[in-house]
């Protein structure tokens, strides 16, 4: 039994991938991570930083090359399939697009009982009872049930794809873009719906993203992953408020602002990521960074700049960021 308070611990993950073409793909570099009971990370990063793949591992369908994932105190990189597949009942994931996660051939009951016939959780009429409640809890009419996901709208997708989740009653939830597929007008209500089936289950909630103004909402802490690795993290409000690593605030300036005197002053990242086949020297950022110096040519290390906060940078203590981001 776990005497771990966090509902999961990562530590030190490195998965690398071979290309076609023999090349070695560095996808995730020693990251370490933990979210407590009822609490949420967002994971924040452009396209192809490494967000998805931690998200797996995490998840347990990818095996890390080093390190370990401690769910509830049990390390899932080092179990068998049957002690896996048991320990899945308590981390459950929402993926991106609903239309691609969900079965076209069954009813929306059927894909929520669906785990529930998996795990031989309750008795077939038991069975029947949560997934309407369950149903009826993310916002579905009884009526729905019956309906194919084709039948159905993309939040109402969504929602279907965050019953079937929960079915297993989860600690932890892997979210990884659930609402990026979404119309904007739906994307609010699918947050307020995830952050009250958190506080009233309380779930832990690793929230994948791109973009930050969408986590703001939601998230206790927030990680910044830039090519594999952490390069900041701390409290949401701080982070945002006054980012600690140049890629951060990079990532701040590309939020779209309603009012123009709402604007930042600095520029908005220029430029596309290095190929995480061939990683650069130093700090991975630095040929972006506006603020590099000739000790960014060796590898910053994520220490801790204050109460909760860590930066991969090492002109963290020079960065002043005097506006307070508005979303």
């Amino acid at each position: 039994m776990s005497i771990n308070k966090d509902v999961l611990v990562a530590e030190n993950l490195v998965r690398h991938f071979r290309s076609g073409k023999g090349q070695t793909v560095h996808a995730v570099n020693d990251v370490s991570l933990s979210i407590a009971p009822g609490e949420t990370l967002a994971l924040v990063g452009e396209s192809g930083c490494g967000k998805s793949t931690l998200g797996r591992m995490i998840m347990g369908l990818d095996r890390p090359d080093t390190g370990t994932v401690r769910l509830l105190g049990d390390d899932l990189s080092r179990m068998g399939r049957r002690d896996l597949h048991a320990a899945r009942r308590s981390v459950q994931m929402i993926f991106q697009d609903p239309s691609a996660s969900l079965d076209p051939r069954w009813t929306a009951e059927a894909i929520v009982r669906e785990p529930l016939d998996n795990f031989r959780i309750g008795t077939p009429a038991e069975r029947r009872d949560h997934v309407l409640q369950l149903l009826a809890k993310v916002g579905l009419r009884p009526d729905q049930a019956k309906r194919y996901p084709h039948e159905l709208s993309g939040g109402q997708r969504q929602r279907l794809g965050i019953a079937r989740a929960l079915a297993t009653r989860p600690r932890l939830v892997v979210a990884d873009e659930p609402v990026s597929a979404l119309d904007v007008s739906i994307r609010a209500q699918v947050i307020n719906l995830l952050c009250d089936l958190r506080d009233e289950m309380n779930l832990s909630l690793l929230f994948i993203s791109h973009d930050i103004g969408v986590v703001s909402h939601i998230s206790t802490r927030i990680a910044v992953m830039y090519l594999g690795r952490i390069v900041e993290t701390g409290d949401t409000t701080a982070v945002l408020n006054a980012p600690q690593h140049p890629y951060t605030v990079g990532l701040l300036e590309s939020v779209p602002r309603p009012r123009p005197q709402d604007r930042r002053h600095r520029a908005p990242l220029e430029g596309d990521p290095p190929s995480p086949i061939n990683l650069p020297s130093g700090c991975a950022f630095r040929a972006r960074c506006p603020m590099a110096v000739d000790i960014c040519t060796t590898v910053p290390p994520l220490r801790q700049t204050g109460q909760g906060r860590f930066s991969a940078c090492h002109r963290a203590e020079d960065m002043k960021v005097q506006e307070t981001l508005h979303v």
